[in-house]
Parts: C-alpha cells; structure tokens; sequence
C-alpha cells in the first residue's frame, strides 16, 4: 500500500512548534458551519467525507492551503456535489458580499 502525500505520519518533519495560536475569526465560522453541517440533525456531511475532500485536492493544492482553508474547500465541494448549492450560487453570494464591503473599505482611504 502506496502513502498519499497527506500522510506524513512517522516521516522526518522536525520539531513540533509547541505555540498556541489564536483561531482567525474565519476559522471560527468554518468549524462552526462544518460542526452545523454535521450535526445529529442536518448529516449534510461527515469527517470521513471531509476528509475524502481535502485528500483528493493533489499534492500541490493540498500544500498550498491552511488547514481551516482545506476544510472550507472541502465543504464547497462536497455541497456542491450532492447539490445543495452550485458553484454560480456561491459566487454570486460571494460578490454580493464583497460588494457590501468594498464601500466601506473605500470609505477609509
């Protein structure tokens, strides 16, 4: 049995940073909306599908990506293929959300 390029288990890596960092406010709402989404009620997706997401991403993709930004990627993707949302639906939301804020941000300068 061949190893992914995720499984770094028992691999030379170094020393482990032993520092707590503090949970980005976006990191927050991705592991609430996936704690949501996999919940006793909802089911919408599980670890185990998570996990199928980010691990197909390829090496490349998978080494690009912050943990929190491989599970928002994942979630994405796995809604989007038991069609719960469509890719055009985020983008819309995402560009109207966008358009709420550059404004504001232009206020500022």
């Amino acid at each position: 049995m061949t190893r992914g390029y995720h499984d770094i288990g028992g691999k030379e890596a170094g020393a482990i940073p032993m520092v707590e960092l503090p949970w980005l406010h976006w990191e927050k709402q991705v592991e609430a909306i996936r704690n949501l989404l996999g919940d006793g009620t909802r089911r919408m997706l599980s670890l185990d599908e998570m996990r199928r997401g980010f691990e197909s991403f390829g090496e490349d993709k998978y080494k690009a990506l912050s943990f929190y930004r491989r599970r928002l990627e994942a979630m994405i993707d796995i809604l989007v293929e038991k069609d719960v949302i469509s890719r055009e639906e985020l983008e819309k939301e995402i560009a109207s959300v966008r358009a709420r804020w550059e404004p504001a941000a232009e206020c500022k300068t």
